[in-house]
């Protein structure tokens, strides 16, 4: 007898979710292999001034795309009839007005070369400033191409880009820059691959695009009236994982600051489990609402919440439990010293995850720039207690001090979100966290096997410990059922 295996079909919605959780998987591993070939083959203080970089530019990103990144996904995503033309003008429209932006940002740059240095590095290596430059600029580019078709909600050539730009490209600089033992080298290398590949891209999209005379005007205006208003908090957002460093760089040497930034890089990487499902939400949520669906988008976000703050305090437990083998793995007995300063950072896990998945929503619910406001509120509280540190404390405590007020003003941000998704009524009473007594039980028999091998755990027995906990938190939530995975089974499969 046949089986109709069409009625099985998943919702194209959990398909693209899991090619893209694919990509992430791909972007993590590579994360993870540059951290550990920059550091093995660079030295430590290399991997600080890497590290500084890409958290350095993350936060100039923000502030030089004035918020296309988000606005292009959600105006494409908004468009009801002839989506694809409208897209291209869309694209058209803001790469137009991205080069120029770029140019003014680079140039003020150079001419300031030695003030940027000082202020961002702590350092008079004014040539980190060009490969920041170059890395900026590729950067931007990369995330224009990936902002078209994230609105176009076409994830498959979505995931092609972010895997070229964010895996092919920084693995050849390295490969390629390898032997000058230059970090700026590796970061300019890296940042003309990736302009290369997406202006490359780019063009096709805006030799394509027609009636571009009538429509740019206009979609120009409303790009950046989406976005402009979103800059500040852009600004803020990337100055809550970007002032810190900058700030320790100037009390401490690139060795040690090298500790607090891979606090803020694992921090990252956690954010990753649910930017299959975050990269999807505001051009998902932006059509709903437009289609007036709001009680679906209630319902998603509903669950969505419920299923980050369990994940997320799994995710803080069991990074606690092994955060110390993993670095002598990952990175050698020399970076043990770190661990203290990485485990303060890595206390913000479940307030980074929450306002990491809700900012989309809340992007796409209102053109009104909560998130802005929120950072801005985050950002103050950081301030106010890392200037207090750094003023009061000894200098010992300068480094251990700025990452305590660098979680302590995530979770102001985490609170704020959900203050702000109350206000726009998408969310009413508390996430359901009745299912916590599972991830207690998991961080138990983790650290039973921790015990078991005086913290000294071997690869093979954490390989083992974690297939036991995958097993039987797998077991655990098919037995009691949390409202949201049930949720998930039934959208998840359908016939359409």
């Amino acid at each position: 007898m046949l089986v109709d295996f069409s009625r099985f079909r998943l919702h194209p919605f959990f398909t693209d979710v899991f090619f893209t959780g694919i990509t992430q998987g791909l972007i993590l591993l590579a994360s993870l292999l540059m951290v550990s070939l920059v550091s093995k083959w660079l030295g430590l203080a290399a991997l600080g001034e890497y590290l500084l970089l890409k958290r350095v530019s993350s936060w100039l990103l923000t502030a030089s795309q004035l918020g296309l990144g988000v606005a292009l996904p959600r105006e494409i995503a908004l468009v009801c009839k002839d989506t694809e033309a409208r897209a291209r003008q869309y694209f058209t429209a803001a790469f137009a007005l991205l080069v120029p932006l770029l140019a003014v940002i680079g140039a003020l740059a150079l001419l300031a070369s030695k003030v940027v240095t000082q202020l961002c590095f702590g350092s008079s290596k004014q040539e980190l400033v060009l490969a920041l430059i170059l890395f900026l600029i590729g950067s931007a580019f990369q995330t224009l191409v990936f902002a078209y078709y994230r609105g176009l909600q076409r994830m498959r050539l979505a995931n092609i880009v972010q895997t070229l730009g964010l895996v092919a490209v920084p693995l050849l600089a390295l490969a390629v820059s390898r032997s000058r033992h230059s970090t700026s080298l590796l970061m300019e290398a890296t940042g003309i691959g990736m302009a290369a590949v997406s202006i490359a891209w780019g063009i096709p999209i805006i030799w394509r695009s027609t009636n571009l005379r009538s429509s740019f005007a206009p979609d120009a205006r409303r790009l950046i009236g989406y976005g402009v208003v979103r800059v500040p908090g852009d600004i803020a957002s990337g100055a809550l994982l970007a002032l810190g460093p900058v700030m320790v760089a100037h009390y401490t040497s690139m060795e040690q600051l090298s500790y607090l930034l891979l606090g803020i890089t694992c921090l990252n990487m956690t954010g990753l489990a649910f930017w299959p499902v975050v990269m999807m939400l505001l051009a998902k949520v932006s059509k709903m609402v437009g289609e007036g669906r709001l009680e679906d988008v209630r319902e998603y976000v509903q669950y969505l919440r419920s299923a980050v703050m369990q994940l997320s305090v799994l995710a803080m437990t069991q990074a606690f439990i092994f955060i110390r083998p993993l670095v002598l793995w990952w990175l050698g007995a020399s970076y043990l010293p770190g661990v203290t300063v990485i485990c303060i950072i890595l206390l913000a896990i479940p307030g980074f995850m929450y306002y990491y998945t809700m900012r989309s929503v809340l992007d796409a619910a209102s053109a009104k720039p909560y998130n802005t406001r929120n950072v801005l509120v985050a950002l103050v509280a950081f301030c106010a207690v890392s200037i207090t540190i750094v003023h009061t404390a000894p200098r010992v405590w300068v480094l251990p001090g700025v990452s305590a007020a660098m979680t302590i003003s995530i979770y102001v941000l985490a609170m704020a979100t959900e203050r702000s998704l109350r206000v726009v009524k998408l969310v009413n009473g508390a996430p359901q966290i009745s299912h916590l007594w599972i991830v207690a039980l998991l961080a138990f028999v983790s650290l039973a096997a921790q015990l078991a091998f005086h913290f000294e755990i071997t690869k093979a027995a954490f390989c083992a410990v974690l297939l036991i906990n995958i097993v039987l938190s797998a077991l655990l939530l098919r037995r009691s059922s949390p409202p949201w995975l049930v949720f998930v089974n039934r959208v998840a499969l359908c016939r359409s």
